[in-house]
């Protein structure tokens, strides 16, 4: 299983795919969305964690621009963004799920091996 880590905070990126490769999971870290169409033909992703507030292309754009191209990967949404309409715009372009930083390590990678399974 694969999974591909969007994230323009390093540390968050790093520890989330530290995290689950040692769980035997392959993740792999990337830390803008300028190429996500790349990455996803690529590494062949089964799960996508996408960050919203990146310089560059946001990761609002990024899963519009993941839909569009007729992936279906489940993408969730992990960002400091808690606002409603945040939530309610990624949910509209598709994300499966949205959690805010801060949130648990151990919560997350919970959530992705249940989805994994």
């Amino acid at each position: 299983m694969r999974v591909l880590i969007v994230d323009d905070e390093r540390a968050i990126g790093k520890l989330i795919e530290t995290s689950l490769k040692n769980r035997g999971i392959d993740a792999k870290w990337i830390d803008n969305a300028e190429e996500i169409l790349k990455y996803m033909e690529e590494f062949k992703p089964n799960l996508v964690l996408l960050d919203i507030n990146m310089p560059g292309k946001s990761g609002f754009d990024a899963l519009k621009e993941i839909r569009d191209a007729g992936y279906n990967t489940p993408v969730i949404i992990i960002s400091v963004l808690s606002q409603d309409f945040n939530i309610e715009r990624a949910f509209q372009l598709g994300a499966v799920d949205y959690l805010t930083k801060p949130f648990s390590l151990n919560y997350l990678i919970h959530k992705i091996e249940r989805m994994l399974q």
